[in-house]
């Protein structure tokens, strides 16, 4: 399928290196090879790609570009797309180079190439937002924080991993504020706790963009069996802070985290987060995770240190206006 093959200008002059388009199912054992070479590596970096997202924004037959030297693959491409909640429309560009193949001018080429492309998506897209380059290097990748930053990208926020080792001991519950009460999570719950979830996470400027209801209730894990991890705290009728929390493989997972403005700083989340670990050890759970934002001004990071939780990795993510 020679139509599927692309000359890129800027290339580096590497015999048998060509470039060409994603032809379906027939590159998926090589694409699993890339993904097992450069995580040997990198370790469990984020690697999507057309055979793991089932409903790509982009068209992989068009936007997933790959590199072969003498027929072996040793590199590929992916973009997506979206808009955030601060009015930017990120137009994200992934790759990633086998190392014996990196530092050698491919991943540049692949790099200008994907940026070009999102310009034509870009043209075309009508929303509103500053359109701008987002690419990702985690800490343990050197050679594409090296590309980046040499093509202009700068560090926009970092992406922090936690874990939390739970102690035999039973953790200490910090005391709720005075004035909140919390009640157990029910289906009739939902709409507000989304809606409250979301409206919170509104004036984040770290890449938060809107779910849908039902995208908010799949990646928070809900179910009748989890409920009790959903931890709520109210004001009245009003949410004033939350804390949901999932078990996904025998540990926990905790993808949110919000207290409303007014209750800031006044023990909601070290409450709900004491008494999520508490429910977790009496689940016999052995450890749980979260992700927060090292800029978060709330200091999030020190929030969860004081709780029991530790950094286990940094991902840094970098951008460009178009």
């Amino acid at each position: 399928m020679s139509d599927t093959n692309l000359v890129l200008s800027d290339a580096p002059a590497i015999e048998g290196l060509r470039f060409r388009l994603y032809r379906g199912e027939e590159d998926i054992p090589a694409l699993e090879a890339v993904r097992r070479e450069v995580q040997a590596v990198d370790g469990e970096i984020w690697m999507p790609g057309p055979d793991t997202v089932p409903n790509p924004a982009c068209d992989p037959t068009r936007d997933c570009l790959i590199a072969e030297v003498a027929g072996r693959m040793v590199a590929y491409t992916w973009l997506t797309w979206w808009e955030e909640t601060n009015g930017t429309l990120l137009y994200l560009h992934l790759g990633w180079v086998v190392p014996t193949w990196q530092r050698k001018g491919i991943g540049r080429a692949l790099l200008h190439w994907q940026e070009q492309r999102l310009r034509e998506i870009a043209s075309a897209n009508t929303g509103k937002g500053i359109p701008t380059f987002g690419g990702n290097a985690d800490e343990s990748q050197p050679a594409n924080r090296a590309l980046l930053l040499n093509e202009g990208y700068a560090v926009a926020f970092t992406v922090v991993k936690m874990l939390c080792e739970l102690p035999a001991e039973p953790v200490e519950i910090a005391p709720m504020p005075e004035g909140l009460t919390l009640r157990p999570v029910e289906e009739a719950h939902l709409p507000a706790i989304y809606a409250a979830n979301d409206s919170i996470f509104q004036e984040s400027r770290h890449g938060y963009s809107t779910d849908s209801y039902e995208e908010f209730l799949a990646d928070a894990g809900w179910s009748p069996e989890t409920k009790g991890l959903w931890l709520v705290a109210w004001d009245g009728n009003q949410i004033a802070g939350l804390v949901i929390s999932k078990i996904e493989g025998g540990e926990g997972e905790t993808p949110w985290v919000a207290v409303a403005r007014d209750w800031r700083r006044r023990g909601v989340a070290k409450a709900l987060l004491t008494l999520t670990l508490r429910t977790m050890q009496e689940q016999s759970i052995p450890r749980t995770r979260l992700l927060t934002v090292a800029e978060n001004p709330n200091h999030s990071v020190r929030l969860y240190e004081g709780v029991g939780y530790h950094v286990t990795s940094r991902h840094p993510r970098y951008r460009k206006l178009m």
